[in-house]
């Protein structure tokens, strides 16, 4: 019995001694892989990039050498919480893992998914490292965002800027600080000429300038002019828009006072995003059609703001909303004057006129606010770069140390930081070069609207005097109508020149000119 329980001892005397051995093993190589990797890590970069994401870029951190990627961080985006964000959370350490960009995309997050890849890539290949070990080519054409386009008919019930609050509280109280733009300036009072080149048209009447998103509903019901259809609600109400999409351009046609009673709000979430905050959403179907198959080329914050600043008309038959031109090649000045005077473009064959000045009889054109065509018009030296966002509606932080955009817009020139980390490469002094730049505007159009007011005054004389022809006056008439839908395309477009001042001089010049021309011809007719 002694014998075999020394044997016992023993054999578990060796089995100890065999695991103390192994464990001290497993300790050596464990310790000297740490050091491997430590020596690895050590020589790693840590590079940075960004890509465009779903709704803004998606920046990543990289820490990689020659040999492997360590780490991945997307350290700041925009995209969607619960869509964009499931990518964010998981690709990175999926890249990691399987040492490869070459991944699926993480399913519903797509874009989000290529913009990390594509992000990753561009940081390594910015180190002097490849992507291409990693199984990704990097786009001679980046992938931008695309916008979404509404669905009309669905049914679905329109969610208003409180139902949002709670889930974006950052956004919805920037939104409520546009009630602090509470200032109207009356232009017929600055402008003194407006009421006899608008004379026989509401504007003529009453024309203020317009506050911040807050007050649209506000605005459009205490102006003196008059409101006979719906259509007056375009751009005012995301109530009305959801109206539209869901009944169809019939609600054009509405009673203004019926629709009145189902508006409850200006501006707000569903303008640019419908019922998906975090998503851009074109809701307006008229400017949908009007870009064509140029929409996805186009940056999704243009597109949002763009569906309301531009240059619109109602449609004669249906008075619906309408644009007057189809492509980004066709929504220069002089192509949408030459549609409008086209009259097979128009029920009955006659050129297009907002109303007739009832003294000169001249079929006038209202210009809108074509912001948009402006700016990504010809000779911009900004499009292409910045989109409205980045300009009006600067980037925040808030207590959590959250990035998101204020939607309380501004200026460019009341946002010192982006003027001072931005602009600065190159302008010295953008407030000063654009204040110069917009009181040569302003002094060229009060100089041109005089003559195009003198040259109304001559022309109504010559109508009342009964002495001339409809054969002898149209040809003025038509210079006239010609000069001042040039002259009201910058009098309208709410930057005084400073989104393309090319544009905005080349308008003036035609407008002065014709304008000329048209004043020479009468007084040659008249003497």
């Amino acid at each position: 019995m002694k014998t075999d329980k020394a044997k016992r001892e023993k054999r578990l005397n060796l089995i100890g001694m065999s695991c103390g051995m192994f464990l001290v093993l497993l300790l050596v190589i464990n310790i000297a892989s740490g050091l491997v990797a430590r020596a690895a890590s050590a020589n790693a970069r840590t590079l940075t990039a960004s890509a465009p994401g779903k709704v803004g870029d998606v920046t990543v951190q990289v820490k990689a050498d020659d040999k492997k990627i360590y780490e991945v961080i997307v350290t700041e985006h925009s995209e969607t919480e619960g869509i964009g964000t499931m990518a964010t959370d998981a690709l990175p350490g999926q890249i990691v893992e399987k040492q490869s960009l070459a991944l699926d995309a993480v399913s519903g997050a797509t874009v989000t998914s290529e913009a990390i890849k594509q992000a990753v890539a561009l940081a390594l290949q910015s180190g002097g490292l490849s992507p291409e070990a990693y199984g990704y080519t990097i786009p001679e054409t980046p992938v931008k965002p695309v916008a979404h386009k509404v669905e009309t008919g669905t049914g679905v019930q329109l969610l208003h800027a409180a139902d949002w609050k709670e889930q974006y509280p950052d956004q919805y109280n920037s939104w409520l600080m546009t009630s602090e733009s509470d200032e109207i300036e009356d232009y017929l009072e600055v402008y003194p000429m407006l009421r006899g080149l608008y004379e026989g048209y509401g504007f003529a009447i009453d024309y203020g300038s317009a506050r911040g998103h807050y007050y649209d509903v506000q605005d459009i019901e205490a102006t003196g002019r008059p409101h006979p259809l719906a259509n007056c609600w375009t751009c005012k109400t995301p109530d009305f828009t959801h109206m539209v999409n869901e009944e169809g351009i019939e609600a054009y046609k509405k009673d203004w006072t019926e629709v009145q009673a189902r508006i409850t709000e200006g501006i707000s979430c569903y303008t640019c995003h419908a019922n998906t905050p975090g998503e851009i959403t074109v809701t307006h179907t008229y400017w949908i059609d009007a870009l064509g198959d140029d929409f996805d080329s186009v940056a999704p914050a243009d597109l949002a703001c763009g569906q309301c600043h531009n240059e619109y008309y109602f449609h004669p038959e249906t008075k619906a909303t309408t644009i007057a031109h189809n492509s980004l090649a066709t929504m220069d000045p002089e192509t949408m004057l030459a549609f409008f005077n086209d009259g097979a473009n128009f029920p009955g064959g006659e050129p297009f006129a907002d109303w007739t000045n009832p003294r000169t009889g001249v079929r006038q054109i209202k210009v809108q606010h074509p912001e948009f065509e402006t700016y990504l018009g010809a000779g911009s030296p900004h499009a292409g770069t910045f989109t409205c966002a980045d300009c009006h509606m600067p980037k925040e932080v808030n207590a959590n140390g959250e990035t998101y955009h204020s939607h309380n817009l501004i200026s460019p020139l009341d946002n010192p930081e982006l003027i001072e980390n931005t602009c600065s490469a190159c302008h010295f002094d953008l407030v000063g070069e654009v204040r110069a730049l917009q009181a040569k505007v302003e002094t060229r159009t009060y100089t041109v609207g005089y003559r195009l007011e003198y040259l109304t005054e001559l022309l109504a004389q010559a109508v009342s005097s009964g002495k001339y022809t409809d054969g002898q006056l149209d040809p003025i008439r038509s210079l006239a109508r010609d000069a001042q839908f040039y002259w009201d395309f910058v009098f309208v477009e709410n930057a005084e020149g400073a989104h393309n001042p090319s544009l905005t001089s080349q308008c003036l010049d035609k407008a002065d000119e014709l304008c000329a021309q048209a004043t020479g011809q009468l007084l040659a007719l008249t003497r």
